[in-house]
């Protein structure tokens, strides 16, 4: 890291966060990494080629991340290049239907641009996203989907990628979890990883893990 520098967007002050900008150095030469992008911020940006995990296509994953951008209850962080190119993505996004009545929690997904691989961005992302006051107070998941993976153009099997996602997030104090959620048993390479705030409220704790393995469909759960 070179430098970071600190400044309170003001696209929208009721919901105003602080955003910090670092410098990362890599042998690919250096990026920048900001958090709480504003929708103006990233409409101003162009979407790395290789960054298609989620989207597809390059296009189409700018409007994702435009799109995430504008609603006031995300946070998104962004690695770009200084020519203005998004090379990776960390989004915390409120949680979805099947965890919604736990208090204070999100979910986070990170994704890198397979030409910008093995180079730590992803860690980097992690560490900034997760750098927020409140962090201890929340509950946070992240659900690895195996049809998210390029797996196969990193020449390795859905198991060894599902490897690299739990030693990743286990440095940001992620632990792993079976669960009965719909998405994350459609496939057993699949994964669920938790952070479990140590401020979080005993009632969100409790449930998180009542819907772990609460089910309609499987006996006895």
């Amino acid at each position: 890291m070179l430098k970071e520098k600190t400044y309170l967007t003001s696209e929208k002050p009721r919901n105003a966060h602080i955003s910090r900008v670092k410098t990362y150095k890599t042998p690919a030469g250096p990026l920048f990494l900001r958090t709480c992008c504003t929708p103006s911020f990233v409409e101003g940006l162009k979407v790395d080629n290789g960054l298609r995990a989620f989207a597809r296509l390059p296009e189409r994953e700018h409007n994702l991340l435009l799109s995430i951008a504008q609603q006031p209850e995300n946070r998104l962080t962004l690695a770009y290049t200084a020519e203005g190119t998004i090379v990776g993505q960390a989004t915390l996004a409120p949680l979805d239907s099947w965890w919604q009545d736990i208090s204070n929690a999100y979910e986070i997904a990170v994704e890198v641009s397979s030409s910008w691989r093995k180079l730590g961005i992803a860690h980097q992302l992690l560490t900034l996203a997760l750098q927020f006051e409140s962090l201890e107070e929340y509950l946070i998941l992240g659900l690895g989907l195996s049809w998210h993976w390029d797996y196969v153009g990193l020449g390795i099997s859905p198991f060894h990628y599902r490897e690299l996602i739990a030693r990743l997030f286990a440095t940001h104090g992620f632990t792993e979890y079976l669960t009965s959620e719909p998405n994350i048993r459609m496939d057993p390479a699949n994964i669920l990883v938790a952070r479990l705030g140590n401020r979080l409220a005993e009632e969100s704790i409790n449930r998180f893990f009542q819907r772990l393995l609460q089910s309609d469909t499987l006996p006895g759960l």
